[in-house]
């Protein structure tokens, strides 16, 4: 992956991992096309309706955690976790 933004595996190393990610976001955004990222009318109506809702109460949220191998990301598993 370090390859493919133009760094090397010693700078791959010596990067932290905000380093790296904040790299390699930047990298993705950079090279995707962004009509394809674009919301349809539909679905942002959707998210401003979510992101508006009265979400009193604890709720459930979860992420994918990934471990390194060599110059690879490899799922390791899903952290769920409560928030108030």
């Amino acid at each position: 992956m370090g390859a493919a933004m133009g760094w090397t595996s010693e700078q791959v190393k010596a990067a932290s991992m905000w380093e790296f990610f904040a790299c390699w976001h930047g990298y993705v955004e950079a090279n995707t096309p962004q009509d394809k990222a674009k919301l349809t009318e539909s679905e942002a109506d959707e998210l401003f309706a979510w992101i508006e809702a009265d979400n009193d109460g604890p709720q459930t949220l979860s992420t994918q955690t990934y471990w390194l191998d060599g110059d690879r990301l490899v799922p390791a598993g899903i952290v769920t976790f409560e928030v108030q």
